[in-house]
């Protein structure tokens, strides 16, 4: 299975650092507003929606279906070349409204457009990393 080699940006560590630690616990979180409720990905600086709002981290489902994908046949990155091909998606969450993660697909599991699947965390050296696999 094809799986870029990065982490999470230094330049955006302190504001996705909830994400990127449930990532590392094997669980999927992800920013709310605390006054409407409303999802917000991605997160940023600006913080929630509402005024009087605050960013609230939520553990949210493991599952959701492919909106779209696409298989990755050149390296974006230095050093990237020995990580394609793989696969990335837009997946729509269940219970997460408004929001379309971008996750990486198992390239081997003959993932579709329309395909229920489930949140995997794989090892990539000394990290987890957030893959998407066919639903049980």
């Amino acid at each position: 299975m094809g799986i870029p080699h990065f982490g999470p940006s230094l330049d955006d560590d302190d504001v996705a650092a909830p994400f990127w630690e449930g990532i590392d616990d094997g669980r999927l979180v992800l920013p709310r507003c605390s006054n409407c409720g409303r999802w917000q990905w991605y997160p940023d600086d600006a913080g929630a929606d509402c005024p009087d709002g605050t960013i609230v981290w939520q553990e949210v489902a493991r599952t959701g279906t492919v909106h779209t994908a696409t298989r990755v046949e050149r390296a974006f990155l230095p050093g990237g070349q020995a990580d394609v091909p793989y696969s990335v998606a837009f997946i729509e969450l269940d219970g997460v409204d408004g929001v379309r993660l971008v996750a990486n697909l198992d390239d081997e599991a003959g993932i579709a457009i329309g395909d229920r699947v489930q949140a995997s965390f794989v090892d990539v050296g000394d990290r987890h990393h957030l893959v998407f696999v066919p639903a049980a």
